[in-house]
């Protein structure tokens, strides 16, 4: 209510301190109020700034993730690529090696073929020679028989010369030719 013209002011009229206190109150709550709505802008803008940072450190990170799935994708890529390569290489490698082998085992068979053949030829041909040698000491004991035999007459009988020549008195230096069997 609006005051009376007629009457003082030093006194102050309580709805109108009342107002005035209400007025104050009013304007300290709408002051606290912009304190606090000024606190939680702050506090907001804060979290917002807070939440822009996370965003962008979640997009890095999740960059960065997609950064390393592709190099790992990439090297497993490569890496099996050269093992199957090396996998080929190896296998042809393995291939030509047993070829090889099986190649030097017929080699060695064939050899061993050949070694035996050349044995049992080395065997009879020594059989044959130990046969020829056999024969030919029996014939050089049989020969040896027959001139210790033919020795033995030709002894025999120029013992006999020489005995019947002492009997008769055959005389060699005076003529050469004479015979010592008649």
């Amino acid at each position: 209510m609006p005051a009376k013209k007629g009457k003082k002011k030093d006194a102050m009229d309580p709805v109108e301190f009342e107002a005035k206190d209400n007025l104050r109150r009013a304007e300290a709550e709408i002051f606290s109020l912009q304190r606090q709505l000024d606190v939680a802008g702050q506090e907001m803008q804060y979290a917002r700034e807070h939440e822009r940072e996370w965003r962008e450190r979640l997009d890095a990170f999740g960059l960065a993730m997609e950064q390393q799935r592709e190099n790992t994708l990439d090297i497993m890529s490569d890496m099996s690529r050269q093992f199957k390569a090396m996998q080929e290489k190896h296998l042809q490698k393995i291939d030509t090696l047993e070829k090889h082998t099986q190649q030097l085992q017929e080699d060695l068979d064939a050899k061993d073929v050949e070694i035996a053949t050349l044995r049992v030829e080395y065997e009879e041909k020594l059989a044959a020679k130990e046969l020829v040698i056999k024969d030919l000491k029996h014939r050089q004991e049989v020969m040896a028989q027959e001139f210790a035999e033919m020795l033995k007459e030709t002894l025999d009988k120029m013992a006999e010369c020489l005995e019947s020549t002492d009997d008769k008195g055959i005389n060699f230096d005076k003529d050469p030719n004479q015979s010592l069997l008649t």
